[in-house]
């Protein structure tokens, strides 16, 4: 009886063989290769960074087409909904057709693909008055000073209006000098914010939460307590009282109280527009707004709460906080201003706090399974 000799393959051919087989099992559906859990890291950070940056480049197109005298527009991020689709094939043969026996030969084939689908929202109807139109609350506006907010420019900002002492307005429709005490009060506020001389406490009574503004006078601080003295003088408070009530209004009913007139979101925005350095030719052909002329005696610059410059050219990428181009030119907010960027986080902050009892649903992110 004869037997056939077993051929015998050269080295290259079984090692070409080798490598390919640890490399066919990422296609191969019986391998342990699970693409989603992997794929969680990269699509929850690169979605969030991307709402991110959309939504600081919504909110300063908005702040731009203000003073420009256009309307805003609104689009929220409702859902997320991604789907990953992999199809593979591979073969590995070593026979040809008639069965004779020429080495080992492989081949592997493969699809992957990734489908987001991003639902959008217009902001209008209910959502847009509460979100936009509503005066912001107080208790807002202070819980944000008390996290650590500075309060002049919160409420140079947000405030219309405390114990009938009215700010500046350079908005268009409002346009008016303020009351030069009222930056002489955001001031002294201020200094008493650094000292940590006043807070903040809510009470609840006869079913209803009541809101006071208390000032120290536990720590022997003699500066901090003249500071407090000048405050109640300016806002016609008790100057013995060391607790006042907080409301909402121009006025208030008492030596005991403290009235805050509010600005809506839509207000605040108009506002920061001010602050925006519109190009030379579009002021010359009245495209915009004028600034206002003569400033109040002690007013903030509202430029130290958002500064948006303009250029023909876009800026270089690494100086860049947030850009648009808008009309032919570039708007931007410079990297380096720090003043700016606190004060576009404040804004993108208090527009989930813009109304009382007001919540805005963070977006979905979706991850389906191939």
């Amino acid at each position: 009886m004869r037997i056939h000799a077993r051929p015998v393959w050269s080295s290259f051919p079984k090692s070409i063989a080798s490598a390919l087989i640890p490399f066919l099992c990422l296609f191969l559906p019986s391998c342990a290769f699970r693409v989603p859990p992997k794929r969680i890291a990269p699509d929850r950070f690169n979605y969030a960074s991307a709402i991110t940056t959309s939504w600081e480049e919504q909110m300063l197109t908005n702040i731009v087409k203000l003073r420009y005298m256009e309307p805003p527009v609104f689009l929220d991020v409702q859902q997320i909904v991604t789907q990953y689709t992999r199809q593979a094939s591979a073969s590995i043969s070593a026979a040809n057709a008639s069965g004779t026996l020429v080495g080992p030969s492989a081949g592997v084939s493969g699809y992957w693909a990734d489908s987001p689908t991003i639902t959008y929202s217009l902001m209008s109807g209910d959502k847009f008055i509460k979100s936009l139109l509503e005066p912001a609350s107080p208790l807002s506006l202070l819980q944000l000073v008390q996290s650590g907010w500075p309060i002049d420019g919160v409420f140079a900002v947000a405030v219309r209006c405390i114990n009938g002492i009215y700010a500046n307005s350079g908005a268009e429709k409002a346009r008016h000098a303020g009351d030069p005490n009222f930056y002489k009060l955001l001031k002294l506020l201020r200094e008493l914010q650094v000292r940590n001389h006043f807070n903040i406490r809510v009470e609840i009574g006869k079913g209803a939460e009541e809101e006071l503004f208390v000032f120290r006078n536990r720590l022997p601080d003699p500066e901090a307590q003249e500071i407090a003295k000048k405050v109640r003088e300016l806002l016609g408070l008790n100057p013995d009282a060391t607790e006042f009530h907080i409301a909402f209004g121009s006025l208030n009913r008492n030596d005991t109280e403290i009235a805050f007139l509010t600005r809506s979101m839509l207000d605040m925005l108009t506002e920061t527009a001010t602050g925006v350095d519109i190009p030379a030719a579009h002021l010359a052909e009245n495209r915009v707004t004028k600034p206002l002329l003569g400033n109040t005696e002690g007013e903030i610059n509202i430029q130290r709460i958002v500064h948006v410059h303009s250029s023909e050219h876009k800026p270089d990428p690494k100086d860049i906080y947030a850009a648009i181009q808008y009309r032919g030119y570039w708007f931007w907010i410079d990297d380096r201003d720090i003043n700016s960027k606190r004060g576009m986080s404040f804004l993108m902050t208090l527009f989930t706090l813009a109304s009382p009892g007001a919540s805005i649903a963070p977006p979905v992110l979706t991850i389906s399974k191939p």
